[in-house]
């Protein structure tokens, strides 16, 4: 399988000895082995491994925010219609598939669209997913260049790091994967020395000037995570060295994260914890950096990180990986934590088709969340 780009905008060594805040780095630059345990059959897609991307080479030419609508634009008009087109010509059999493709195919994504809606909340999005061949990665490859049309690029690299490990090579799905990787990685690199610039003029105590530059990024892309951020970090500091400490509140800290874990619920840079609940989320957060450094616990790094995407109610994602684990793993949670997660994103029918008692379950999953996070030392301390 080819590399995967994953760069995290929140992965950047900040040069700062006074922050706040934490972050964590990690990298998951290694071969996924999977053992196929079971299978559905459904289709393969049989083209060719690689696919012309014609407009890259005046992508390359392109600045940040040409960049940002060019993505938009390929995700949109070039290869959501064709990736539609593979769902809607399977067997009536495969319903999920083939509904979600021609809900795709009639939908505009050069306009604004709830992608949420669309595929989290959508049953038939995650009938799809069941129903597909396994490491045939069709389905959650039409989510992620449905993120991109919307310009979320952050929340689609997360997707992409997965999705890419798993994904085989010999499609279609797979080889736009490899084209998506080449721009973000050019964006990205583009993106970061822009933020590198605020940065700069932030650790030169020249707050004034990074809060410009960071507004000035926002207008070329809107969506970053870690410029929303930075943002704000600078914002808190100006407010500290112009003597207005008081706008440094929790309530200010709130609507500013909202913002970014909405970009990306993953961001792995908090501030201070107000409470327990706050204190376990950091310690989640930051727990993320722990995975994928032996290859030898690929898959079971994929559990944890699913788990830790749960706590973070980042529920997608998580059902997302839970599903892998299922398919992949004999760690037995696995499909209930699955359906539990779609249970929170509204989808309650699919659990019909497994047998057990899936009320018992979810009510256990929930005891068990509880205690994890009341009887960690993180939370003990953030309440006394």
């Amino acid at each position: 399988m080819g590399n995967i780009f994953y760069l995290h905008p929140d992965q950047k060594a900040f040069p700062r000895v006074c922050r706040i805040l934490t972050t964590i780095q990690h990298e998951m630059k290694f071969t996924c082995y999977l053992f196929l345990l079971f299978t559905w059959t459904l289709f393969a897609q049989n083209d060719p491994t690689t696919v012309p991307d014609p407009t890259f080479e005046a992508y390359e030419a392109a600045g940040l925010k040409e960049k940002f609508e060019m993505n938009k634009r390929y995700a949109a008009n070039e290869v959501l219609p064709v990736l539609s087109g593979y769902q809607t010509i399977v067997d009536d059999k495969f319903a999920g598939v083939k509904n979600f493709g021609k809900l795709v195919a009639q939908t505009d994504f050069n306009l604004p669209q709830d992608v949420t809606t669309l595929t989290s909340n959508n049953p038939d999005y995650w009938r799809a997913t069941m129903e597909m061949a396994l490491r045939n990665e069709l389905i959650p490859t039409t989510k992620i260049f449905m993120l991109v049309s919307q310009g979320e690029f952050d929340y689609a690299v997360k997707y992409l790091e997965i999705v890419g490990m798993i994904s085989k090579e010999d499609n279609y799905a797979h080889a736009q994967l490899l084209n998506l990787e080449k721009r973000l990685k050019l964006f990205n690199d583009q993106l970061t020395a822009e933020i590198q610039k605020g940065i700069s003029a932030h650790d030169q105590a020249d707050f004034e000037k990074a809060i410009n530059i960071y507004q000035q990024i926002l207008k070329d892309y809107p969506n970053s995570a870690w410029v929303n951020f930075e943002l704000f970090y600078s914002q808190f500091a100006l407010n500290h060295k112009s003597g207005h400490k008081e706008r440094n509140t929790f309530e200010s800290w709130e609507a500013a994260r909202q913002n970014i874990f909405l970009h990306n619920p993953l961001f792995n840079v908090q501030m201070s914890a107000k409470d327990g609940d706050d204190a376990y989320a950091i310690y989640r957060r930051n727990s993320i950096g722990s995975l994928f450094k032996d290859p030898k616990n690929q898959l079971s790094d994929f559990y944890k990180y699913a788990d830790i995407a749960m706590d973070l109610q980042a529920f997608d994602f998580a059902a997302q990986l839970f599903w892998y684990t299922a398919s992949y793993t004999k760690i037995e949670p696995s499909l209930n934590k699955y359906l539990y997660c779609l249970e929170k994103l509204g989808v309650s029918n699919l659990k019909d088709q497994f047998k057990g008692d899936f009320e018992a379950e979810f009510a256990k999953i929930d005891r068990q969340r509880e205690k994890e996070k009341t009887s960690s030392a993180v939370y003990r301390s953030a309440n006394k």
